[in-house]
């Protein structure tokens, strides 16, 4: 009886906003503005956008750690970043790719459609063989890299981190081609280590290691049909499955499940972005921007600058960005994206890099590598600096500038 009492008082003077005393709350009523506004769904409904593989990594996942890549939810770390990172260089780990974006290309005039948009003929590309591609705007700045599948004679697969289909298809203006983006038709996984052959072998594919580098052809695995690629980014022995994404999660769980006898473990995003530094392999979108998202002229990055010459042929017909990319080969580039080392911890990088007192550049993205037992980065420099006689320095986090060792890309070699 007096709990109720004292809770209808309690009551009655809360709703009194007249009285004086803070603890009953503002004496008017208060403004909408001033709280957030409530969501128009709640948490749980919301959505999330997921690869065919979600399911199969969350099972796996033992530290809930996730990021985003294109819009999808992936897996940042499994178990942790040292075990992960172990597996991939000394035995296999499998990992989910399935993000990347797929624009499929046919047609009778495909090859030529190809030859105008990238720095580089597809004429020599055989079937069932890949390449590195670059895409140029008009002013010779970088768009995207790519890879590009020869599936037949007529038809082939452009594998991108970012879709750019709207400008792909004002560019196959005139031109007797079909494209169309089948990202949400293919799902995509990663076997990379030393011991990969070992596990397609107990997986039933045969003749895996038969494959050259660069090379894919068709296999079944589990009684699947699985387009097996030596294609990846991480360095050393690595193959890329594609597959129909109804088939993703059995053949994820087929990997792991003979794998254990060699010691796979899935490999999440942390680790894969190590190993792809190792391996001195840039990214759209973080180690430079797009010519179409740059913000500024000078955020636009011609192939040169990304230290990319080697997949620009200026001495065929005309393609995208020929005539600019011929002036800065002429003349030189005023950027390079470089590799450096340092002897500090990983979470002290910070940039800007100079060369003596001045500034000179920036790092891009950076990793501490357990192989080499240092951070590595890399760094857009200005070209002029790259023959000064100063030494390169990088303001770490508590303001002093670490000497920053100017090293080749890849940082780490591979058979």
């Amino acid at each position: 009886m007096t709990e109720e009492m004292t809770e209808q008082g309690m009551s009655e003077e809360t709703m009194d906003v007249s009285r004086g005393s803070p603890l009953n709350g503002p004496g008017v009523a208060p403004d909408p503005a001033w709280f957030e506004q409530a969501a128009d769904e709640p948490p749980y409904a919301r959505h999330v956008l997921t690869t065919p593989l979600h399911l199969e990594a969350a099972d796996e996942s033992r530290t809930n750690s996730w990021t985003e890549w294109a819009g999808y939810t992936v897996a940042n770390v499994y178990t942790s970043i040292e075990q992960e990172y172990d597996a991939l260089r000394t035995r296999a780990g499998v990992s989910d790719i399935s993000p990347l974006v797929k624009i499929r290309l046919s047609g009778r005039e495909v090859s030529a459609y190809l030859d105008r948009l990238l720095t580089r003929p597809v004429g020599a590309l055989e079937i069932n063989h890949s390449m590195r591609a670059v895409l140029c705007d008009g002013n010779g700045c970088v768009i995207a890299e790519a890879v590009l599948f020869r599936l037949d004679d007529e038809e082939f697969r452009l594998v991108l981190r970012s879709s750019h289909m709207d400008w792909l298809m004002q560019s196959a203006q005139g031109f007797d081609v079909q494209l169309e983006d089948v990202s949400g038709t293919i799902a995509g996984l990663s076997l990379a280590g030393p011991l990969s052959d070992s596990v397609l072998t107990l997986a039933g594919v045969e003749k895996s290691g038969a494959l050259a580098k660069h090379q894919g052809g068709w296999v079944e695995l589990g009684g699947m049909p699985v387009y097996l690629s030596r294609t990846g980014m991480m360095g050393g022995l690595e193959y890329e499955l594609w597959c129909d994404p109804a088939d993703a999660s059995v053949i994820w769980r087929r990997l792991l499940t003979v794998g254990q006898a060699v010691g796979l473990r899935p490999v999440g995003a942390a680790v894969r972005d190590i190993a792809r530094l190792e391996n001195g392999i840039a990214l759209e979108g973080i180690d430079y921007r797009s010519a179409f998202t740059a913000i500024d002229a000078s955020e636009a990055l011609s192939p040169y600058d990304l230290c990319l010459g080697g997949c620009v042929d200026l001495e065929r017909s005309v393609f995208n960005g020929q005539s600019a990319l011929r002036k800065i080969a002429d003349s030189g580039s005023t950027n390079a994206l470089v590799g450096f080392e340092l002897d500090l911890a990983d979470i002290a990088v910070v940039g800007p890099i100079c060369n003596g007192d001045k500034q000179v550049g920036h790092i891009t993205s950076h990793a501490w590598s357990p192989t080499l037992q240092c951070t590595i980065a890399l760094g857009l420099v200005e070209a002029s600096a790259l023959g000064a006689s100063a030494g390169f320095s990088i303001k770490a986090q508590a303001g002093e500038n670490v000497p920053a060792k100017l090293t080749k890309r890849p940082f780490l070699r591979f058979p």
